[in-house]
């Protein structure tokens, strides 16, 4: 029960590795708080984990938004210790036929969001004498991969972020680091051209085989915890020793 006593916004955490950093923090003994668009995946994650587990709707791009779910999050769980910027979208378009209107809606929700997000939560870290700040970006940061330009660019937005930002949250005690998965193997099975695309990546891994949800949620609850008391502003890689780093 690493983190016990804890109170834990997790955006983006109705589905899919969301929904796994948050079953996973809970296990640990944290109270949770959903923010997501999706308010049916939430409420049924939230009735599967029981006490401990709620959701607030809220589009992480926009503040009004944020800073109302923000409220009504500390005010259910009596405080905010840790927030988890998960929220991200991330579809593969060539970079030809990215529009503006594309590149914008990543931006949107990737960069901008991490942004308001963090911004809407210091009063209330800072409330509690510190806390701290865990962003999701990607090991595409370092692997010329095709068709995906628009989101490294802003999962290197929210990277640059997490570097920029730790000096001066330092100041109130906060920390801010960043978890950088690979490429995860959803639940059921991909299509045909998944599992070529799977056993591609799997080529480039020192780790033969594919990485699951369960293999980023010991790092995260890492992350939330104490152990990380003396890390800020990095960035931590789990996705199977791709060799093109």
């Amino acid at each position: 029960m690493r983190l016990e006593g804890k109170r834990i916004v997790v955006t983006g955490g109705a589905n899919g590795l969301g929904a796994e950093y948050v079953r996973a923090l809970h296990a640990e003994g944290a109270q949770v708080v959903i923010f997501d668009i999706d308010p049916g995946a939430a409420a049924a994650l939230g009735e599967e984990l029981g006490p401990g587990c709620g959701f607030e709707v809220a589009d992480v791009s926009v503040p009004d938004s944020v800073e109302a779910a923000f409220a009504s999050a500390a005010e259910r769980m009596g405080g905010l210790d840790v927030l988890v910027n998960n929220a991200g979208v991330y579809p593969h378009r060539a970079l030809e036929k990215i529009s503006h209107g594309d590149w914008r809606n990543v931006m949107r929700v990737n960069l901008d969001g991490v942004f308001v997000c963090t911004s809407a939560a210091l009063d209330h870290l800072r409330a509690a004498g510190g806390g701290k700040v865990v962003n999701i970006v990607t090991n595409l940061l370092w692997v010329m991969a095709p068709d995906m330009a628009h989101y490294i660019a802003s999962k290197s937005g929210v990277l640059g972020f997490t570097r920029g930002a730790a000096r001066e949250l330092a100041s109130w005690g906060i920390t801010i680091n960043a978890l950088a998965p690979g490429a995860n193997m959803p639940p059921g099975e991909f299509d045909q051209a998944g599992q070529e695309r799977m056993r591609e990546i799997i080529g480039y891994q020192v780790i033969k085989r594919p990485q699951f949800a369960c293999d980023l949620t010991g790092a995260m609850v890492f992350l939330c915890s104490s152990d990380s008391d003396f890390m800020s502003g990095q960035v931590l890689c789990i996705d199977g020793g791709v060799a093109t780093h």
